[in-house]
């Protein structure tokens, strides 16, 4: 895999993670909601981010597959463990302990691994 592809690979997981956060962002705005509220989730900017974000990485990713065998490409997207509690913690201020955090250096080696 040429660092073109490699770097596409990491910014379509980085935007799926990014999906994530606004995700959590969106279930914030509608906190104590009722589910007659739940319309206003669709009306949540950060939802709506969301989803875009979601469209574009999901687009790319198709892209990436033409170039990319999916048993070499997919693996990557297990760096979105990493990337969305580490984002998660910085600006969001959740929590998260040690023994994930070895969870997600065996991912990482595991990418590693299965991309050699």
């Amino acid at each position: 895999m040429g660092p073109l592809n490699a770097a596409l690979l990491l910014l379509c997981v980085l935007g799926i993670s990014a999906g994530q956060l606004m995700f959590k962002l969106s279930a914030r705005s509608i906190a104590g909601a009722g589910p007659a509220d739940l319309w206003r989730l669709g009306l949540s900017p950060w939802f709506l981010g969301a989803l875009v974000t979601y469209a574009a990485a999901t687009v790319l990713w198709v892209w990436l597959l033409r170039e990319l065998p999916l048993n070499r490409a997919y693996p990557f997207f297990a760096l979105s463990f990493l990337f969305v509690p580490l984002f998660g913690g910085l600006l969001l201020g959740e929590p998260t302990d040690a023994r994930y955090w070895v969870g997600v250096a065996l991912i990482v080696a595991g990418i590693w691994v299965a991309g050699a």
